[in-house]
């Protein structure tokens, strides 16, 4: 687990993230994300999945991977975030984002 901390804490460094931002982007209470960066326990697959989505790297990147997986499929992440957001998302947010994938003007 010394590897997701270290990865965790440099990931927050280049993002200039604070832990308090990452627990709002992730749904990891600050409580429960300090204990996990301090290597207090050991986070369950379905947190280190959140944390991964929030930082935008693979979970077996986080755990210690040194392949080229470390930045997840910037398709997989679109799909990622219009997925978690589907339900605030207006009629209009949609056209835009279809808008914008396809390269449509608006204007």
């Amino acid at each position: 687990m010394k590897e997701f901390c270290e990865r965790v804490k440099k990931l927050l460094q280049e993002k200039k993230l604070s832990q308090a931002e990452l627990s709002s982007l992730s749904g990891v209470t600050a409580p429960s994300l300090c204990r996990y960066l301090r290597g207090e326990i050991e986070p369950r697959v379905d947190i280190v999945r959140n944390i991964a989505r929030a930082l935008g790297v693979s979970e077996s990147y986080l755990l210690g991977s040194d392949g080229e997986d470390r930045a997840i499929d910037e398709r997989q992440e679109l799909k990622q975030l219009v997925a978690r957001n589907r339900h605030i998302l207006t009629k209009e947010d949609k056209s835009e984002i279809v808008a914008l994938l396809y390269g449509e003007d608006d204007g």
